[in-house]
């Protein structure tokens, strides 16, 4: 028993020595490791220390820069007006040719603009010479016209003078004829450059064919055929020729007999006017089926 009891008190005591052997080997680990952060920062403030000693001294000491890099003031002072001056002169020499440059093109822009002037005065000026050519043949048309027409008036007036000396001696050519509504007859009047067309119960009512007198005379007859056509359904005509043109009437007479018409030929002058009078029956020769005849009074 007691052997056991010593066996543990020993086994105790070795067990105790070996923590305590291992506190004491960690205690000089940590206090090496100690010792050396402690040399580590010692070394570092010293450095800073030295590094603020030297920066302490070199800002109580000023620098003197060396007798050479010292600039003479007064000389940088030349050396600005003498800068300046060239600035100014360039600067002077650009505004001259800005201003040479503009006056060119002033004067060219004051050329163009004068040419505009000129060119506009002539334009103008030809507008109102043109106007007034214009204005002057106008005048001379309506002069014309109105000449024209002056003369056409004289002529009718002309006309009308010697109907009135044919009334008042009784030589105004009239046509009395048995026409009636039932027995129609159209007058063909051929004296003029056109051909007028009436029936003899209606002398106002006056239908113009316009023709060529150049062409040929069967053609003139078929362009009155279609008229007389289309105004009315009888046969039956009286045409009217001046004296100069007694031989063509005849031609003219011939081919409207061909055409199917029963007519009569008179020869009048222009300045006989044909009256017609449907109410007034005569015994006369007949015509082709057509009672006709001319009678003076």
């Amino acid at each position: 028993m007691r052997r056991r009891r010593r066996e543990q008190t020993v086994n105790l005591f070795a067990f105790q020595d070996i923590i305590t052997g291992v506190a004491g080997v960690m205690l000089f680990i940590l206090l090496l490791l100690v010792v050396q952060l402690s040399l580590r920062l010692a070394t570092q403030a010293a450095e800073l220390q030295e590094k603020l000693a030297d920066d302490a001294s070199k800002a109580a000491v000023p620098t003197r820069p060396p007798d050479e890099a010292i600039e003479d003031p007064f000389q940088d002072l030349e050396q600005l007006e003498q800068q300046l001056k060239q600035l100014r002169r360039e600067n002077q020499e650009r505004l001259d040719a800005t201003a040479r440059d503009l006056d060119g093109d002033i004067q060219a822009a004051q050329s163009e603009l004068a040419e505009l002037v000129r060119q506009a005065d002539e334009t103008k000026a030809q507008a109102e010479k043109l106007q007034q050519q214009v204005a002057s043949q106008q005048m001379s048309q309506q002069r014309k016209e109105i000449l024209e027409l002056r003369e056409r008036l004289r002529e009718k007036l002309e006309s009308l003078k010697q109907e009135q000396v044919l009334h008042r001696s009784g030589k105004l050519v009239a046509f009395k004829t048995t026409a009636s509504p039932t027995r129609p007859m159209w007058v063909v009047d051929l004296r003029d450059t056109y051909a007028e067309l009436f029936d003899v119960l209606q002398p106002t009512d006056v239908t113009t064919v316009s023709y060529d007198r150049k062409q040929i005379p069967m053609q003139t007859v078929a362009q009155i055929s279609d008229v007389l056509g289309e105004k009315t359904q009888t046969r039956s005509i009286i045409l009217v020729l001046r004296p100069s043109v007694a031989g063509a009437g005849a031609v003219l007479l011939s081919d409207f007999r061909q055409a199917g018409f029963n007519l009569a030929l008179e020869l009048l002058d222009e300045d006989s006017e044909i009256t017609v009078q449907g109410d007034v029956p005569i015994e006369g020769d007949s015509i082709e089926g057509d009672s006709i005849e001319g009678d003076a009074r």
